[in-house]
């Protein structure tokens, strides 16, 4: 070795590492506890009293474009770092999946009542093209190793500021009390890392690729090419490369860290820097994926670097929480939660949510999921994930799944007053359009756009079989139409409105023009049809004939583009065919349990022990027409949660978090309090690491679904629009005796600027850009209100 004494000064420092952490362990928990007074504690944010114990319970912060997620550990320290595109390309068979050639096949076996046959016959063709694509899974980048010197830790506490982003660990031993931050800036896409204390710093930095288990290594090695991570004098490299390389897509991907220091000196050793005797650590690190293999990916990086230098950590967390801090304070609930509660760390706040759901909890995740999907939605909206991985294998690849999971991760960017977000979402699927239109070639012979319910970075379909015939669910471009015409009721951006939304929308309807048949009845006819994931009672398919929810999806869209067509006074004659192909939808139906149906057709019975609640469709997003008056269907629909509920009840909650979301906003726009409130607390307490990434299942399975779910959840309970009606207080749930919230967008371009309530009143104010009236619904009130442009507007109703 070229220095011994720089060798054994290292091995000292990884054996005290290993020792600190069976010290940490071994500490005396209430000894930590007492003590932890002695770090300071974000506002807005929470503590935690020890480290995570998996990379799932890591705290988190992301610009998003670029994620960390922070473990915590003093002297062994480890920082995941990831990049919201990195998706692994995977070997390709060159081919499209058609199945457009069997369709009259398909309907015919349909028709016939041999579901399971027609379920079948998508997994044949497959097989029978030799079309075994997957979809290019998403993979975290590589980690940041941090060694520091050991001791007899005395007190500990790690920390996550949500205003600012700031992943915080704070510890002290006999050799002094050290601070390291990290925060992702939004201003200068860079990872910050700092490392500060009242004595020496001595440290060992390096980079390394994630560990790769072993039922993971055939994987990781038919994708990747190549992982080199090295060391220089001022500062770390990681570059990779992709086995599979196509036109336009990845070719790899890079990180780049420099290293200012304050005192001290350092040195590089096989991989790694050695930091002697530092007073204070700064380490600006970058990311960037690769489109061309001939990009010098690490020569770009270091002048984005460069560029940043002189600059502080203060002074680039001052311009980070500019953009971000603005963000995240646009929407502050408080529920008038104990203060003992609110400073409690995070594992004795859900250690308590065990027993009774506290109100400092409800704020916290409220907080908590904004915080993950601001922190996660960038030029791509999060995906399964959100942008942070620990594994190479991430569930369901990663990916964007339409069939609830996405919808639920962005339904708080509008009402969370954070519209702007949404572009990424947008602009992800515009970007897909020519793939979207080949699909709907390909598999219904009809012109427009599909969508598959999976994908990454094609979108094309890959996730079906003989179970899960997903090539036959055709509602996810109707449902995401949905959003490009909400963005334009939130923001009133008439442009984008002509130029985004009503040019998808339309090609979104132009598939079910083609698509959608007379049956003998008069009605149109959605054959095939897909509830996701369920199947009828009795009935071994998931394929079948007139989902309830491929109705509402299909309605709501040609409501939409009859509204969006009269306003930018376009397309009479489109109107016209839309207005006549919505007198021919099916009828919603009761079963004769009193519930609302979740298929619409002889012989498919209702199976109510599934984790989807796809028939509540109409309610997630609000109220459409067909139930804002119709007290059958409103009564339907409440059997139905009825029933929900019972099996959520006996699962303990279950899997697919998002469901319960899709059942509390149901309940929410039901004015159901009861159940909403029932389901609000089962989110709260049982679906949250302890650095507050939310889980796909009861304290399992690292998943951001949630994390814009539940505080969706909860604006729908305290207020949200539907037409020109604004309902105040909704489904208040009854412990939310007194609260405040400030900063809710609605439909109408109308924000709330206070929305604050006791047992006896409520006051409102709000506010709009534009001169409009309002009908405003609190409890079993109703008053009619005029808006002036850019005026506050202060009520006091009744409760």
């Amino acid at each position: 070795m070229r220095n011994s004494k720089l060798f054994f000064r290292m091995v000292k420092i990884l054996i005290y590492s290993l020792c600190s952490v069976l010290c940490l362990q071994l500490l005396n928990i209430n000894a930590v506890k007492s003590q932890q007074t002695t770090f300071s504690r974000p506002a807005h944010g929470f503590t935690s009293w020890h480290p995570a114990e998996t990379w799932e319970h890591s705290l988190l912060s992301g610009n998003g474009t670029m994620g960390a997620m922070v473990i915590g550990q003093p002297y062994d320290e480890t920082l995941l770092l990831s990049h919201s595109q990195l998706f692994m390309p995977q070997k390709r068979s060159g081919k499209r999946f058609e199945q457009e050639s069997e369709l009259t096949r398909i309907r015919k076996t349909l028709m016939e009542g041999k579901y399971p046959e027609a379920a079948a016959i998508p997994a044949r063709l497959r097989k029978d093209q030799g079309y075994d694509d997957i979809r290019d899974p998403f993979i975290p980048a590589f980690d940041l190793k941090i060694s520091q010197t050991a001791g007899d830790i005395r007190a500990y506490q790690r920390a996550l500021n949500f205003e600012t982003g700031e992943a915080i660990v704070n510890w002290t031993d006999q050799q002094g009390s050290f601070e390291r931050k990290v925060f992702v800036s939004r201003a200068d896409s860079v990872i910050v890392l700092s490392i500060k204390g009242d004595n020496k710093i001595n440290s060992v930095l390096r980079f390394s690729q994630r560990p790769v288990e072993w039922l993971q290594s055939k994987f990781v090695k038919d994708g990747m090419k190549e992982m080199h991570a090295a060391a220089e004098a001022e500062g770390l490299t990681f570059s990779a490369a992709f086995n599979h390389v196509y036109e336009g897509g990845l070719t790899g991907y890079a990180g780049l860290a420099r290293l200012y220091q304050k005192g001290g000196t350092h040195q590089v050793d096989q991989g790694s820097l050695v930091i002697t005797d530092a007073d204070e650590v700064l380490l600006l690190i970058k990311i960037k994926a690769s489109y061309s293999t001939a990009d010098p990916v690490l020569t770009s990086l270091g002048k984005d670097l460069n560029l940043l230098h002189p600059a502080s950590y203060d002074e680039l967390l001052r311009r980070h929480v500019r953009i971000h801090g603005e963000l995240f304070n646009r929407v502050k609930l408080d529920l008038r939660a104990k203060e003992e509660e609110r400073r409690m760390n995070n594992e004795s706040l859900i250690q308590l949510g065990n027993k009774k759901v506290s109100l400092a909890l409800i704020e916290r995740v409220f907080d908590a999921g904004r915080y993950n999907i601001i922190s996660s939605t960038g030029v791509l909206p999060p995906n399964l994930q959100g942008l942070w991985s620990g594994t190479w294998t991430t569930p369901w690849s990663g990916g964007f799944t339409l069939d609830g999971n996405l919808p639920t991760a962005i339904s708080i960017l509008m009402p969370g007053n954070t519209p702007e977000l949404m572009k990424g979402f947008f602009s992800f699927h515009e970007n897909l359009m020519a793939d979207y239109r080949q699909e709907a070639r390909q598999l219904f012979g009809a012109r427009g756009i599909h969508i598959p319910a999976q994908v990454t970075t094609r979108g094309v379909e890959t996730d079906f079989g003989e179970t899960w015939c997903l090539t036959y669910w055709t509602g996810a471009a109707g449902w995401t139409a949905n959003y490009f015409n909400d963005y334009y009721l939130y923001t009133g951006d008439r442009k984008f409105l002509a130029e985004h939304a009503y040019p998808f929308m339309k090609e979104a309807a132009l598939f079910y023009e083609d698509f959608l048949k007379t049956g003998e009845n008069g009605k149109l006819l959605f054959i095939p049809s897909y509830s996701p994931e369920n199947n009828p009672k009795g009935i071994n398919s998931q394929a079948t004939i007139n989902a309830t929810m491929d109705v509402m999806i299909a309605s709501q869209l040609l409501r939409n583009c009859i509204a969006a067509a009269k306003v930018l006074k376009v397309d009479q004659l489109k109107i016209r065919q839309w207005e006549q192909m919505l007198k021919k939808m099916p009828a919603y139906e009761v079963n004769a349990d009193g519930a609302l149906k979740e298929w619409i057709w002889p012989g498919l019975e209702d199976n109510y022990g599934h984790r989807h609640a796809s028939q509540l469709y109409a309610l997630y997003d609000g109220l459409e027409p067909e139930f804002k008056n119709d007290q059958v269907l409103r009564k339907a629909a409440g059997v139905l949660l009825d029933k929900k509920m019972a099996f959520r009840q006996a699962e303990g909650g279950g899997e697919m978090a998002f469901g319960l979301v899709q059942l509390g906003t149901a309940a929410a726009h039901l004015g159901d309090a009861v159940k909403a409130a029932e389901l609000t607390n089962w989110l709260a307490s049982t679906y949250w690491s302890k650095g507050m990434g939310s889980f796909h299942n009861v304290k399992e399975m690292f998943n951001t679904d949630i994390s814009g779910g539940l505080p969706y959840l909860i604006t729908q309970l305290l207020c949200f629009s539907a037409g020109e009606s604004i309902y105040v207080l909704p489904a208040l749930p009854a412990e939310w005796h007194e609260g405040t919230i400030s900063g809710l967008l609605l439909r109408g371009q109308i924000t709330v600027n206070k929305l604050k309530w006791d047992d006896k009143s409520v006051e409102l104010e709000l506010i709009s850009p534009v001169p409009q009236k309002v009908e405003l619904h609190c409890g079993n009130s109703i008053l009619k209100a005029v808006l002036k442009a850019n005026e506050p507007k202060k009520l006091t109703l009744s409760r």
